[in-house]
């Protein structure tokens, strides 16, 4: 009995860790030097896409860059604790940066293209917390554009379609504001 309670007390620890930290795992982030991933797209790279929102709709990323002078891409899974909590905060922000020309869009990991095992589940996370903003399911050669080892982890892209500044790993509100504000004014 005490060997499966010392058991069950590390199993918790572990967990609390990961959902302090984040999903995922990267050797670069338990480092702590997530910025600096060598898988990670550079600044100033090519991002191109054709997929489909969450209801089925096409989407083009020129045409979805082009609305905006910056998109946060916000990488998300169903099964991530931290993903999901601060998806009402990332809610205010896209409202609050809407009217300046920054959008913030969900990328959707664990719903795939053709692959409808966690739709459902995505689509009641994002009715549970209020989130309206556009989110999308990974396509073929998603992994090739976007360095993910980590979630949540989010990317700056401008008009053009070129990611700009670092990747932000784990859920981090105020370095999203940071980011958003600084290249705004670029």
């Amino acid at each position: 009995m005490k060997r499966k309670t010392i058991l069950a007390i590390s199993l918790l620890a572990v967990c609390m860790i990961f959902a302090l930290a984040g999903c995922g795992s990267s050797d670069e982030a338990a480092a702590g030097d997530p910025q600096t991933s060598e898988t990670s797209q550079a600044a100033g790279s090519d991002i191109s896409f054709t997929t489909t929102d969450l209801d089925g709709n096409t989407v083009d990323s020129a045409d979805l860059f082009a609305q905006n002078k910056i998109t946060m891409i916000n990488i998300w899974g169903t099964y991530c604790g931290p993903c999901i909590e601060e998806m009402p905060e990332l809610q205010m922000i896209s409202k609050e940066y809407a009217d300046k020309g920054a959008a913030i869009v969900g990328l959707v990991v664990d719903v795939p293209e053709g692959d409808d095992a966690e739709l459902a589940e995505a689509r009641s996370i994002l009715k549970d917390t209020g989130v309206t903003y556009l989110n999308l399911r990974t396509w073929d050669g998603f992994s090739d554009q976007f360095g993910v080892q980590f979630i949540p982890m989010t990317y700056f892209v401008d008009s053009q379609g070129n990611l700009i500044g670092d990747p932000v790993i784990g859920a981090d509100v105020v370095q999203y504001r940071t980011a958003l504000d600084q290249f705004l004014q670029q």
